[in-house]
């Protein structure tokens, strides 16, 4: 249920709609990642306040749909555990909602008038993703496209790079999702004066582009096509941390929160004006590779809303305020580089935030015993207070230092 839930980028699932007659639903949204096994509402707000819901059960249809604005509710969690939960706001919907599942009950049925059941026309998007983080958005937009409400005629991403010690040539994280799903794929070298890919997207009539990790800037003649507009997914809380780095930045400057901002776009770098963001907390064990995963997550859940209050004109762009505007840089291998003799006080928090490229790292010289000659190596300094002399294997700080008493660097 769960794996269903993420890829359909839902909120919340009942077990008939993945065919099993268990009483179980979940919720996975914000703050609430929860099981609740043979629920029942024992109490319910008289307040109550009607939300537009959509449905997997019932694709490509939206409605508004009056329900109470609080419930508790009595369950056993995944454990076994009795529990008692108290919804608020949008909790409650989501729960009452998968509880009517339990009861074969559809919120179609709850809506009094059918004239406010409407039908949602799928929106046509093509995509532009590279990396990762891309990659997670766009198999969540795979998902929406598999309940109706996407269309993914074309995805744009960057071309085949050498990789690994034979330089053979590999095929982006974005290529490689879209050619699993049979999408139709465009490695363009460069987009400006381009054309055949101008004609290739303005043939297709695209609702809206998604851009999301892709690592080059849209020009003008691209960003105008779709008739919505073109959205990006940005790794922190814009106008903060605009351009190339932000996650790594974020870390690297010990900030307590980031988040993902939506806009829409312009011809400037991150520049657009703001549909929505959402912040996260930065753990402090977050490295760079884990708080992107988290990041992406959160990006999905809120592009899917996005999308769908954008194109239904029920979402108003807010513009960034320019005093509070900062911008990272394209990180290369040699910013990884220090003197481990005059380490950066922020030394733990650019561990996390380069690991695991570019990687802290610096030049270490030393011997092994007495009758060695003294050679120049890389050392690595990794997160958990490892480190990697090089031609060697990944150790402990302090084990290290054991053996290499004039290393005197800690953190």
């Amino acid at each position: 249920m769960y794996e269903t839930l993420e890829f359909t980028g839902g909120v919340g699932l009942a077990a008939p709609q993945v065919a099993s007659d268990l009483l179980i639903f979940i919720i996975n949204w914000g703050s609430l990642k929860e099981t609740f096994i043979n629920p029942r509402i024992i109490k319910r707000s008289k307040e109550t306040s009607e939300i537009e819901e959509g449905c997997l059960s019932v694709p490509g249809f939206r409605g508004l749909v009056k329900r109470s604005n609080e419930v508790e509710v009595d369950y056993l969690d995944i454990k076994g555990v009795r529990k008692r939960a108290a919804l608020t706001n949008f909790y409650a919907k989501i729960a009452q909602h998968e509880i009517d599942h339990l009861s074969s009950v559809f919120y179609s049925d709850r809506i009094i008038d059918q004239t406010k059941l409407y039908q949602f026309k799928p929106v046509r998007i093509v995509f532009f993703g590279t990396d990762r983080f891309g990659a997670i958005i766009l198999k969540s937009l795979i998902g929406q496209s598999t309940v109706g409400d996407y269309t993914i005629p074309l995805v744009i991403s960057t071309a085949d790079k050498p990789s690994g010690r034979d330089k053979k040539l590999t095929p982006s994280p974005v290529k490689l999702l879209a050619d699993d799903f049979k999408l139709a794929v465009e490695t363009p070298n460069k987009l400006s004066s381009n054309p055949e890919i101008i004609k290739s997207i303005s043939t297709l009539s695209p609702d809206i582009i998604v851009v999301s990790s892709y690592g080059k800037i849209l020009p003008k003649e691209i960003l105008e096509i779709p008739k919505k507009g073109s959205l990006n997914v940005h790794p922190s809380l814009l106008p903060k941390y605009k351009g190339a780095s932000p996650i790594q930045t974020a870390i690297a400057n010990n900030e307590k929160y980031t988040g993902v901002t939506i806009i829409l776009m312009d011809e400037g770098v991150d520049t657009g004006n703001i549909l929505t963001k959402k912040r996260l907390k930065i753990e402090s064990s977050n490295t760079y590779q884990s708080l992107e995963l988290q990041l992406a997550k959160l990006g999905a859940e809120i592009l899917n809303q996005t999308i769908h209050l954008w194109v239904t004109g029920k979402i108003r762009p807010k513009k960034q305020l320019s005093k509070n505007s900062t911008t990272t840089k394209l990180l290369k291998k040699d910013d990884g580089l220090i003197n481990w003799q005059k380490p950066p006080k922020n030394l733990e928090a650019l561990i996390r935030a380069y690991h695991p490229w570019p990687g802290v790292w610096t030049y270490y010289r030393s011997t092994e015993s007495r009758n060695q000659k003294a050679e120049k190596k890389i050392l690595k300094l990794l997160p958990n207070r490892m480190v990697q002399l090089e031609g060697k294997n990944p150790i402990k700080l302090k084990q290290f230092k054991q053996g290499y008493k004039d290393f005197k660097l800690d953190w």
